[in-house]
C-alpha cells in the first residue's frame, strides 16, 4: 500500500485538476483501485499506467468515451490509433481547405472591386465559425455525460415549452412560470456552477445560433420564449424581495422556519408546502391559531408532504444555504403584500401570508391547498377569522 498516491498527490505529478480525476472516477473512465476508510482515492501504479494511456490519446484528439473503447477493446492496438487519428486530421484538413478557399477569393474580389458580396460573407463567417474552439475538449465531454444524463428532463422542457408557445400562453402564466423556474435550474446544474463553462456555452449559441449550437434540437422561437420567460421570472423575483423588505419579525421566522422544514425534507425547493410549514411551526401567529382551530397542525402537514413529495428529495449536499422560492411561492408573496396594501398594513404578518395562500389557491392552488383540502378546512370561515 505504499506505493499508493492520493488524488492530490497524483493531480500534481500529471499536471491535471483534482476536479478532473475524480470525473474521470465519475464517468468509469479511470476508478482508483483502493480506497481508504475515509473514502478517499488510491490509486496504484496500474491506475497510474491507464492514466498515462489516457493522457496520450488525449494528446491525439480523442474524446473520453473514444478512449474508454479504445481501452476495454481486447484488441485495441497501436495501428488502430493512427488510424482513427489520421481519419480525424484529414477532417479537420478538409475544413481548413475550405477556409483558405473562400478566404482567397474574398482576397480577390476586394482586390478588384473593393467590396464583397453579402452572401459570401455569410458563406465566409459560417465557415470560420466551424473552426472556432468554444470549449475545451474537457468541458465539452462533460457537458455530452450532463446532457445525455438529463435527456429525458430536458426533451420535456422543450416539449413543454413548444406547446406553451404554439398556446401563445402569457408569459406571466404559472405554467410558464415554472417551465422558465425548471429551466434556469437545469441550466445551473447542467453548468454546475463553472461561470468560464457557463460563458463559453453563452458565445457558442450567440455565434451559432440555437439551431446549430444545439445541434438541431431547440429552435430560435422556443429559446427566445424561453428567455422571456425565465426573464419574466427574475422581474417578479425582483418585485417579490422589495414584498420581503416588509415583512413582519413574525413573518421573517415564518420563513426561516419554512427553509428548515424543507432541508429536513431534504427538498432544494421552496414552494407553498414550505410556506404553510412555517406558518405552523410559529404557533404563536394568529394564522398558526386560525388553523389549529380547524384541526390543521405543523405534523399531520409534514407527514402528508413527506409522502407526496418521496420522489422529490435531493442529498443534502445539494440542498442550498438558502433554498429558493418556486414560481407559485413567489406568486403567493405577490398576493400577500396585495393583502397587506387593501389592508393598509405597512407590514406583512403572517395573516396576509396566509390569505395569499388562500387567494392563490382559488386558481389553482399547490401543496398547502392540498393539505387543507385533505384537513377538510372551511376556507371562507378561515378567511373570515382571518380578516380584521
Amino acid at each position: 500500500m505504499s506505493n499508493l498516491l492520493q488524488i492530490g498527490e497524483l493531480a500534481k505529478q500529471t499536471g491535471l485538476s483534482i476536479r478532473t480525476l475524480r470525473y474521470y472516477d465519475e464517468i468509469g473512465l479511470l476508478v482508483p483501485s483502493h480506497r481508504t476508510e475515509a473514502e478517499y482515492r488510491l490509486y496504484s501504479e496500474a491506475d497510474i499506467a491507464r492514466l498515462q494511456q489516457i493522457l496520450s490519446l488525449r494528446q491525439l484528439g480523442f474524446a473520453l468515451k473514444e478512449i474508454r473503447e479504445c481501452l476495454e477493446n481486447p484488441e485495441f492496438s497501436l495501428p488502430q490509433v493512427i488510424d482513427l487519428h489520421l481519419a480525424r486530421l484529414q477532417e479537420q484538413m478538409a475544413v481548413s481547405r475550405s477556409l483558405f478557399t473562400k478566404l482567397s477569393k474574398l482576397a480577390q474580389q476586394l482586390q478588384i472591386s473593393q467590396s464583397v458580396a453579402v452572401e459570401d460573407l455569410i458563406t465566409t463567417m459560417e465557415a470560420i465559425t466551424m473552426t472556432q474552439q468554444y470549449l475545451t475538449q474537457e468541458q465539452h465531454d462533460l457537458l455530452e455525460v450532463r446532457l445525455n444524463q438529463g435527456q429525458a428532463e430536458w426533451q420535456h422542457l422543450l416539449t413543454q415549452a413548444r406547446s406553451h408557445l404554439a398556446e401563445r400562453r402569457d408569459l406571466n402564466d404559472p405554467g410558464v412560470q415554472q417551465m422558465a423556474w425548471r429551466w434556469r435550474a437545469s441550466i445551473l446544474s447542467f453548468v454546475g456552477g463553472d461561470l468560464q463553462l457557463y460563458e463559453a456555452l453563452t458565445q457558442l449559441y450567440q455565434q451559432e445560433g440555437a439551431e446549430a449550437a444545439s445541434w438541431g434540437t431547440l429552435d430560435a422561437p422556443t429559446l427566445e420564449y424561453i428567455l422571456k420567460a425565465v426573464a419574466m421570472l427574475s422581474v417578479r423575483e425582483e418585485l417579490v424581495g422589495f414584498a420581503l423588505g416588509r415583512l413582519a419579525p413574525e413573518t421573517h421566522a415564518v420563513l426561516s422556519q419554512g427553509q428548515e422544514a424543507m432541508r429536513e425534507l431534504q427538498l432544494n425547493f421552496l414552494g407553498t408546502e414550505g410556506l404553510l410549514l412555517g406558518l405552523l411551526a410559529v404557533e404563536t401567529s394568529v394564522a398558526a391559531q386560525a388553523l389549529g382551530e380547524q384541526s390543521v397542525d405543523f405534523a399531520t402537514a409534514e407527514t402528508l408532504f413527506r409522502d407526496w413529495l418521496a420522489n422529490c428529495t435531493v442529498p443534502p449536499a445539494e440542498i442550498p444555504a438558502k433554498i429558493p422560492f418556486t414560481p407559485r411561492a413567489n406568486r403567493v408573496l405577490e398576493l400577500t403584500a396585495e393583502q397587506a396594501k387593501q389592508q393598509g398594513n405597512d407590514q406583512i404578518t403572517p395573516q396576509h401570508l396566509l390569505l395569499g395562500i388562500l387567494q392563490e389557491g382559488e386558481t389553482g392552488g399547490g401543496m398547502a391547498m392540498r393539505v387543507l383540502q385533505a384537513c377538510r378546512v372551511d376556507c371562507d370561515l378561515l378567511k373570515q377569522r382571518l380578516r380584521p
